[in-house]
């Protein structure tokens, strides 16, 4: 079902392609939206350092887009990111927009040079710093 929504999101290289076996392997990175039992909405949280993660697989179906699902995908994601103390999300994406709205600014990541493909590499780069969770204050 996840590999398949953002197979939706393929061919016009807006994300890459994630088999079955890849999204089955990292399902414990994966959240899902679902309506009526079928899911809608999914993204990927993939880690690239202790305190550095990054937002992946963000996809809406077609039919279910402009309802806020990606909206509700991308701050449950931030959450998951601040329970696991992440300090600094980021996404690739030529949705500029869409990440500015969320307090996303362009950033240079330096993680990133030496893994950016022909294709992302003309995406903009943007991050969000995260505020540590209340329980994480306490400790």
């Amino acid at each position: 079902m996840i590999s398949g929504l953002i197979g939706l999101y393929v061919a016009d290289g807006t994300l890459l392609p994630r088999t079955p076996e890849f999204v089955a392997e990292r399902i414990i990175d994966f959240l899902v939206s679902e309506v009526g039992g079928r899911v809608v909405g999914c993204v990927h949280l993939d880690e690239y350092s202790p305190s550095l993660v990054e937002v992946r697989s963000l996809a809406v179906d077609p039919d279910h887009q402009g309802r806020g699902i990606g909206t509700a995908l991308v701050s449950a994601a931030e959450e998951l990111a601040r329970v696991r103390e992440y300090a600094t999300v980021f996404a690739v994406s030529s949705n500029d927009e869409f990440f500015r709205a969320r307090g996303y600014d362009l950033r240079h990541i330096p993680e990133l040079d030496r893994e950016r493909s022909e294709v992302s590499r003309y995406k903009g780069v943007y991050a969000k710093d995260l505020a540590p969770t209340p329980a994480s204050q306490s400790l």
